[in-house]
């Protein structure tokens, strides 16, 4: 495992130190288990804008359909179609 050194503000490290005394943990495994969860948080927020960026594509493809298309009744075509299968 590598090591690293950081700067943390004394008040940073106060709460470290409570919040890791209570639940009985070093303080690398905290800034271990905090760093992960950080990663953890940024790839579900990276996954969220990538399915985000989708749908806004969807959504522009869907309007220039509609846009080639003009105005077309889906209802209308769906009774012809009932109607032809009669």
């Amino acid at each position: 495992m590598s090591k690293v050194n950081i700067s943390l503000t004394a008040e940073v490290l106060e709460q470290i130190d409570k919040t890791r005394g209570k639940r009985r943990m070093t303080r690398s495994e905290f800034v271990r288990r905090a760093s992960k969860l950080y990663l953890e948080i940024l790839e579900e927020e990276r996954r969220e804008e990538e399915k985000r960026a989708g749908i806004e594509e969807a959504v522009q493809i869907q309007d220039e359909i509609r846009q080639r298309i003009g105005s077309w009744d889906a209802l209308a075509e769906l009774r012809q179609w009932r109607e032809l299968r009669q």
